[in-house]
This record gives structure tokens, C-alpha cells and sequence, in this order.
């Protein structure tokens, strides 16, 4: 092979390694990857929150006399409606109240049917 041939082949090889090992010493570290956010800061978080309370609320509304409209704003639950027995009132509450992401719960519109409306 002539000099000329050599030259050349070298200044490419030379290239090569160069154009390989740049890069890898350019790239920065990567850093953490973003979190999402937490349901509570999500705009669609008071229709999750909803959600999950309704369907909480299924196996008592199959079980016992409960009506309940539930209402998410802020992470604050409004119920109201009617349920058949103070033991109910106090499921309804519980089940509402283990739901991520709920901030309190009013429930002085959840009444008990034939009494009093609750204070």
C-alpha cells in the first residue's frame, strides 16, 4: 500500500475513534427523571376522589336502604342523602374517609331515614 494510501486510512481511523469517544465524554449525567403529580395537585383529582367514593359506596348501597349523592370540590366531600340505619351513616362515613386523597367530609345533609336531620 503507498504512503499516500496510509495517510489516509489512518486520518480515518483516527476520525472514527475520535467521533466515538467525543460524545460520550459531552453527554451530561443524566439526572432524576420528574415526578408526576400527586393526585391531590391533578385539576381531575375532585372526579377521582368522587369516583372512588362511589364505588366504595357500592357494597352498602347493595346491602342496606343508602341514597347517597356525593360531591368532591378541593378534596373536601359533601354527602347528602339518606341512609336506613345510624350504622349505615357510620359505614358511609368510614368508606369516605379512607379514600386517598380526601381532605374532610361533610355529611350533615347525609340523613337518617325517619329521624331527625343529623346536626
Amino acid at each position: 500500500m503507498s504512503t499516500h494510501g496510509r495517510t489516509w486510512m489512518l486520518l480515518a481511523a483516527l476520525g472514527c475513534g475520535l467521533s466515538l469517544a467525543l460524545p460520550l465524554q459531552a453527554l451530561p449525567a443524566p439526572g432524576p427523571l420528574p415526578l408526576p403529580p400527586a393526585p391531590e395537585t391533578d385539576p381531575m383529582s375532585d372526579a377521582w376522589i368522587t369516583t372512588r367514593i362511589r364505588a366504595a359506596l357500592v357494597p352498602l348501597q347493595r346491602d342496606a336502604a343508602v341514597d347517597v349523592r356525593v360531591n368532591t370540590t378541593a378534596g373536601i366531600v359533601t354527602l347528602e342523602g339518606v341512609v336506613d340505619s345510624p350504622l349505615a351513616r357510620e359505614r358511609v362515613l368510614e368508606r369516605v374517609a379512607a379514600v386517598r386523597g380526601v381532605r374532610g367530609v361533610e355529611a350533615q345533609a347525609l340523613r337518617i331515614a325517619g329521624a331527625a336531620p343529623h346536626p
